[in-house]
Parts: structure tokens; C-alpha cells; sequence
């Protein structure tokens, strides 16, 4: 690629690529103020230059109106600051059809199995009744508050039954009739014109949709689909491509967001099944109207679609943008060869407010930050936590200390994106060091991250058993347990271990996997799940890969007497060694030229003598009460951050 055809500045030249910590940038929360247009760019940027930059949407592919004045402030913004990290947030997994739909075709978008009209339908500028074979496939106000229906495609079917994906309607649905089994419709939207169906010749599809996000939208934002990898599609070019040249059009030379640092991709997924929450009809993956076992061929290559996405951008962009993408859950990124890391929304989980995972959060970072594409980069979102049952709710004080801490653990930038009681934004005392602004104070890590036994541990003998059933075989060896998978499924082994007394037990290994995509044939990452006692809550992962990887896994509270790991992985085959199994809580901790963190992910309180781990007089960060006798009592799930008395 000639030199020209690269922009942006030296990421180098970036504060938050630099060797001190602690690291923050704010996540998004500069968006809304920065589209009114009522408040002025001097107002505006006061507010939000206390950090080290921000992560943005200011394309129009989940919000409108984010193109227009919010985009002019980040570009100004950044003009102005260089040094700051801009770095775009965009839906990797559908969008609003009114932004740039002329960049796609029909075929780009992922449909559920429709149904066939009854009758001919003619042209109309008007809503159109029209009868149908099955109203169940269609679904009305399934969005946000009820509002928002379906958007469907109308495509012409040949004498032959094949559809013809060149000559479609998109149309909008308005209302259903059971009783006359008909629905009514919008005509000709999204860029399309009414079009005539003769009898028989009708096909009706409805969209896989996102429910709308921006605020009073009924407009849901359509799927993607990467499973049409293009050389095998009647239509030609993959989607991938088209999505890749339509980034491509903003983000590199010449275009109007070539001065932001990259771009991270929210819920982009590596996989997507063959259903949808919102109904019971299946995914039409492969555009033939039905469904079948090509559906699920078809769904299998969607992790290479997204590769080949991520591909043509990290060809077409060079080394000096950041590529990152969602990746705190199974089903998130293991493009480990082509980002520079993830986006950890509510870490270590979506749904994990009590941090039980806590193992499965150090183990993706700490793998990533092996694994990733030079240079790393990876933040934590720590804003409000996520309910099942309505309003998200702000964590508890000490599990947002304990989600700074890991933070800073791990190497991870802190996104602080809410307002805990009585701080800012961007003033948390772990940002601040307990000075008025946000600042480095803790200066470089001159340690990786260490772990302080508490109490004297006991090793454990850890017995392998392997259940037949489970597409598993075990091939044991005197260094080295090897796991080869039969079938097509996850694996399963187990090891069984006893305890004198409930407590807590921390399990570390280091493993390496072997695994290949069926369809493409590449190699990648596999998972390694360890669940104690069929204990879902403490269910806790690592990635593993063709390189030794140390894990480390805590569970908390097991019972006395016998207990049962269950091991799953999706790998083909599993080298583990070094592993060993003891009992008794440990401390986490990294060591700076400044100061000290140190985390206590489990149940109960811990007291630590700090003389064990520093020798240095220190002053608690968020405590202003300490007594020098060296003892600390750290609460269960909390953090204390500290900073050297010499350096204040």
C-alpha cells in the first residue's frame, strides 16, 4: 500500500499510549451536548477536556443527527488537541437503513423466513393491504416501549420459485389482520419504488432488527449479514466489502473523519445463531425463502465475513488506526490478529454486577494484551450496571473500586461514565490521587500483575475424569494433560478435588489449544470455561490459543469435602500443564513508581499487613484514616488504592 494512502497522526504521539498511569478517556457522555447546537464549542470543550480523550459516535448509523454539529465539535476538538485519543464508536452489527443505504444491496441485510402473498399486488403510493399465507412471520411495536414494527422486503419470485433479490420493495409494516390474514404496509420506502407483483409472485420478508436507540425513534436499525462471503453469492461483492468501503469512505485519506485514531465496534459478534429473541421464525441466512441445514452452513461462516471485514479495514487503514471491538462475552471478538483490543462494557460481564467472573475479566484482557495487534489498547466502561427488570442502577461503591483496580491491573484505560454520589464524571479520587483534577499519578507499573497469599494454602490433587458422552478424550501425560475433542461439539472433561472446610480456592494452569474454522479452515482462538458445582454464577473462562497462556481461576466459597470442576471448550484439542489447585484467598496487585493498587475479588474481608508487600510509608487514596501499624482490612469485593507519603 503507498504511504499516502495511510492517515492519521503517530498513535505514539498519544497521551493515553504513554507509560503512566492512571489512564481515562470518557465514553460517550460528551455526545449529547455536543449535538445541541445551543451550547458553544468553548463551553463545550472546557467540559470535556479534563481526560485523555473520548470514544464518540459521530456518524449517523445508530443516532441521526451525530454527523452534523456533535461531529463538528470531535473534529475541532481534535484539531485542537492531538494529543487526545478520538476514537468512533460504531454499531458493528445493524444500522439505521436511512444512513448511506445507497452503499448497500438488498442482500446485505439478514431477513427471517417470510411468506408468499396471496394475490397480485399492484403499484401504490398509498398503504397496501395485502393478503398472506402466514401473518405469524410479521411482528408490530416489538421495539422500546412497544413502538416500532417490522420492515419488509418484497421480493419477486420466478416461475421457477427462485427469488430474484434484484428486483425488491422495501416496505414498511403498518398493521395485521389475523382475521383476513393480510397485513397492511407502507409502500416504497427506504429508497425504493412501488413495484408490481403478479400471483404467486410475491415473496415477504421481515428484517432482523435492533430496536431503535436513538431517543423517540420507531426506526429499528437493520442486521447485517456476514455469512455471504461474495465469491459464492449470485449478487457478487460481500457484504463485509461494502461495509468496509463504506468506513473507508470516513476514516481514511481524504475523508471527512481521517483525524480520529480508529474506530471500536460495538457488538460486532464473531458468531449469530439461527434465531431471535423477538419471535419463533428462524433466520433466512442463505436468501432462499426457507429454511434448512444451508441456513446453518451459512451462519457457520459468519466469523470469517466479519474476519474478511476487519481484514480489507486493517489493510486499507495501516498500524496507526486502533481497531476495537466488544469483547466481554463468548460470542464477542477473537479477531486477535487484527485489533488492538476491546471495549469491556460492565466489566467482566453485561449481567455480572457482584464481579463473580472477576477471573474471566483478567483472563480475556491479560490475553488479549498477549495476543493483540501492536499496539494494544483496551478500556473498561465503568458506568451504570444493567437491570433485567427496568432502569440500570449505579454499582455499589466498593465494586467500582474493585473495577478501577482491575483496571489498572491489567493495563486496561478507565472509561468513567457515570456519576457516582458526590463526584464527578471525571474526579474519582482512584483518577485524581486525591488532587483536584484528574492526573498520573501513580506514574509507570514497574510490576505486572502479583498475587499475595493470605492465609498458608494448601495444594490439592486434582483427579481428570472424562464423561464418553461429552466429545472428549483424554490422553494423560507426566507434564502435560491433553483433551482431544470427538464430534462436533464443545468438549467436556472434569477434575474432582476435596476441601477440609468451605473456602475459597484459586486454580491456575497454563494451557495452549488447537482449533480450526471449518469453513475457512484458519486457526483460532478457543475458549476454556471452568464451572465449580454446577455453580452457573461462578462459571469463569479464559481464552487459550497456539502459545502458552496462564490462567488464573477463583471460586469462592466452595463446599467442604468433594468437589467438581466441569471443563468445556470449544478447542479441537487442549495441552494443559502446571496446573495446580490450593486453598485460600489471595490478594491481587501491581506495584508503580508511586503508589500501590491492590484488589480483593472475594466474599469475605481480608486483613493484609502492607509491610508484605511494600515497605514504604503510604497514605490511603480513599481512606483518610490509616494507622501506621501496618495492617489494612480490605472489604470483600473492594480495592484500596495507595500512594507513596515520599511522593505527595
Amino acid at each position: 500500500m503507498a504511504p499516502s494512502a495511510v492517515i492519521s497522526s503517530d498513535l505514539s504521539s498519544l497521551t493515553i499510549m504513554g507509560e503512566e498511569y492512571p489512564k481515562a478517556i470518557y465514553f460517550r457522555n460528551a455526545e449529547n451536548s455536543a449535538a445541541n447546537e445551543t451550547i458553544p464549542y468553548e463551553k463545550w470543550k472546557n467540559r470535556w477536556s479534563k481526560l485523555d480523550g473520548m470514544v464518540v459516535k459521530a456518524l449517523d448509523e445508530e443516532i441521526p443527527g451525530r454527523s452534523g454539529e456533535a461531529q463538528k465539535k470531535f473534529l475541532k476538538y481534535k484539531s485542537e488537541f492531538p494529543q487526545k485519543l478520538m476514537l468512533l464508536h460504531f454499531n458493528g452489527n445493524a444500522r439505521d437503513p436511512r444512513f448511506d443505504l445507497d452503499a448497500f444491496k438488498h442482500q446485505d441485510w439478514t431477513y427471517f423466513v417470510g411468506t408468499d402473498a396471496k394475490g397480485k399486488i399492484t403499484p401504490s403510493a398509498d398503504a397496501t393491504v395485502i393478503k398472506v399465507n402466514n401473518t405469524d412471520v410479521f411482528k408490530q411495536g416489538w421495539g422500546r416501549g412497544n413502538k416500532g414494527n417490522d420492515d419488509i422486503a418484497i421480493v419477486t419470485r420466478g416461475a421457477n420459485g427462485k427469488l430474484n433479490w434484484d428486483r425488491v420493495e422495501q416496505v414498511k409494516l403498518v398493521s395485521i389482520n389475523k382475521k383476513q390474514s393480510s397485513i397492511t404496509v407502507a409502500r416504497g420506502q427506504f429508497n425504493t419504488k412501488p413495484l408490481s407483483f403478479d400471483k404467486g409472485n410475491a415473496y415477504l420478508a421481515p428484517h432482523v432488527a435492533q430496536a431503535p436507540f436513538a431517543k423517540g425513534s420507531e426506526q429499528s436499525l437493520w442486521r447485517y449479514n456476514f455469512t455471504q462471503l461474495g465469491s459464492k453469492a449470485d449478487y457478487g461483492q460481500s457484504m463485509a466489502q461494502a461495509l468496509a468501503d463504506n468506513l473507508l469512505s470516513y476514516m481514511s485519506n481524504k475523508g471527512s473523519l481521517s483525524s480520529f485514531d480508529g474506530i471500536e465496534f460495538d457488538v460486532l459478534a464473531s458468531y449469530r445463531g439461527l434465531g431471535h429473541h423477538t419471535r419463533k421464525n428462524k433466520i433466512d441466512y442463505n436468501f432462499d425463502g426457507k429454511f434448512s441445514s444451508l441456513d446453518n452452513q451459512a451462519a457457520n461462516q459468519y466469523s470469517i465475513g466479519v474476519r474478511h471485514f476487519l481484514t480489507q479495514l486493517r489493510q486499507k487503514l495501516g498500524d496507526n488506526k486502533l481497531l476495537l471491538a466488544d469483547g466481554n462475552e463468548l460470542n464477542q471478538q477473537r479477531e486477535f490478529g487484527l485489533l488492538n483490543g476491546i471495549e469491556s462494557e460492565t466489566w467482566p460481564s453485561h449481567w455480572d454486577p457482584e464481579i463473580e467472573q472477576w477471573s474471566s475479566g483478567m483472563n480475556r484482557h491479560l490475553f488479549w494484551n498477549d495476543n493483540c495487534y501492536s499496539p494494544c489498547f483496551s478500556y473498561i466502561k465503568l458506568g451504570e450496571l444493567p437491570s433485567k427488570k427496568g432502569q440500570s442502577v449505579a454499582p455499589t461503591e466498593n465494586t467500582r473500586k474493585l473495577r478501577v483496580a482491575a483496571a489498572l491491573i491489567m493495563d486496561a484505560t478507565i472509561a468513567p461514565a457515570y456519576r457516582p454520589k458526590g463526584k464527578k464524571i471525571d474526579n474519582w479520587p482512584e483518577l485524581t490521587g486525591r488532587k483536584k483534577k484528574y492526573n498520573n499519578w501513580l506514574g509507570k507499573a514497574i510490576s505486572p500483575p502479583m498475587h499475595y497469599k493470605i492465609s498458608d494454602s494448601q495444594p490439592m490433587e486434582c483427579k481428570v475424569a472424562i464423561d464418553e458422552q461429552k466429545n472428549s478424550i483424554y490422553v494423560p501425560s507426566e507434564k502435560v494433560n491433553i483433551f482431544k475433542r470427538i464430534g462436533t461439539g464443545a468438549q467436556q472433561f472434569s477434575c474432582t478435588f476435596s476441601l477440609v472446610s468451605v473456602d475459597d480456592v484459586v486454580l491456575v494452569m497454563n494451557s495452549k489449544s488447537k482449533s480450526t474454522n471449518l469453513n475457512s479452515k484458519n486457526e483460532q482462538v478457543s475458549y476454556i470455561s471452568i464451572m465449580p458445582n454446577l455453580e452457573q454464577s461462578q462459571e469463569n473462562m479464559t481464552w487459550s490459543g497456539n502459545h502458552l497462556f496462564e490462567s488464573r481461576f477463583y471460586f469462592k466459597q466452595l463446599k467442604a469435602g468433594l468437589n467438581h470442576l466441569q471443563f468445556e471448550s470449544d478447542a479441537e484439542e487442549i495441552h494443559i500443564s502446571d496446573l495446580s489447585i490450593t486453598s485460600g484467598a489471595e490478594v491481587v496487585y501491581r506495584k508503580f513508581e508511586n503508589g500501590l493498587v491492590i484488589a480483593n475479588p472475594f466474599r469475605k474481608p481480608i486483613l493484609l499487613d502492607i509491610t508484605d508487600l511494600t515497605e514504604r510509608n503510604i497514605l490511603l487514596i480513599n481512606n483518610r484514616k490509616y494507622n501506621n501499624k501496618g495492617k489494612i482490612t480490605i472489604k470483600a469485593k473492594d480495592a484500596v488504592f495507595i500512594k507513596y507519603k515520599d511522593m505527595i
